[in-house]
């Protein structure tokens, strides 16, 4: 049992009476501490709200609602996430990560949610690299189509690696909404452009992003790179890049 299981458990719960630790223990075969502790884990994650009313029924509140919503928790992990799973051993030396949605930058779709640049050293090459990932945030029950993807490609004009991370609800999922056929779109769309696709429906634990295709690296013109880092980050990371290279 996770805590995916939890949530859904109580959100398909109809029943007038409010299932107890107990009950929820004995219908998902564990035992009721590994609810209790589920439950505590849930509430203090800040996404939902499990609350235990009179008898001990619990109950679900919360969950995120928009695109917005999902912004604080790819703030928090998607250093570690880009470092681990786009680089892996290879690793990077330094990054500097950038809420690129508050911006205004030039031309359409040229906005990523968030721009990772990243500099790279060698042991025994001599060259220092730098490039950019862009994250594209998208929320399912409200923004779920294969022109998503589209939008991830545009920011491969200026990005090496372009994400698409869709937050799929778990009270409401894709499965649940019946819409496993774009699913299947937006994943072939993904291989065929080299996107890379995230899909997680609990973004505040990145142990819940499942990486399902992994992003193809481009190669944007330099001075798209550069014109992008220009307008996308501001006088202290430029200071930080001539520091690092």
């Amino acid at each position: 049992m996770d805590k995916l299981q939890l949530i859904q458990y109580l959100a398909n719960n109809t029943s007038s009476q409010k299932p107890a630790i107990t009950t929820i223990a004995r219908d998902l075969g564990v035992l009721p501490d590994t609810v209790a502790i589920l439950k505590d884990e849930i509430n203090s994650d800040g996404v939902f709200n499990i609350k235990s009313g009179k008898g001990g029924g619990l109950t679900l509140e919360g969950g995120i609602g928009k695109e917005i919503g999902v912004y604080p928790h790819v703030l928090q992990y998607a250093k570690k996430w880009v470092s681990d799973s786009i680089y892996g051993m290879h690793g990077v030396t330094g990054q500097i990560l950038n809420e690129t949605h508050k911006k205004k930058l030039r031309g359409k779709w040229s906005n990523p949610d968030f721009s990772l640049l990243n500099v790279h050293k060698f042991l025994h090459a001599p060259n220092k690299v730098i490039d950019v990932v862009s994250i594209e945030v998208k929320h399912a029950t409200t923004q779920f189509d294969v022109s998503c993807v589209y939008e991830a490609l545009a920011h491969t004009r200026a990005s090496n690696y372009s994400v698409l991370f869709i937050c799929d609800d778990p009270t409401n999922n894709i499965s649940a909404r019946g819409e496993l056929d774009t699913l299947e779109e937006v994943k072939i769309e993904c291989v065929r452009l080299g996107i890379g696709l995230v899909v997680s429906e609990y973004p505040c634990d990145i142990n819940y992003w499942k990486y399902i295709i992994p992003a193809k690296e481009h190669k944007p013109d330099l001075r798209r790179v550069d014109a992008f880092i220009e307008d996308a980050f501001g006088p202290d990371d430029k200071n930080w890049l001539k520091q690092a290279l």
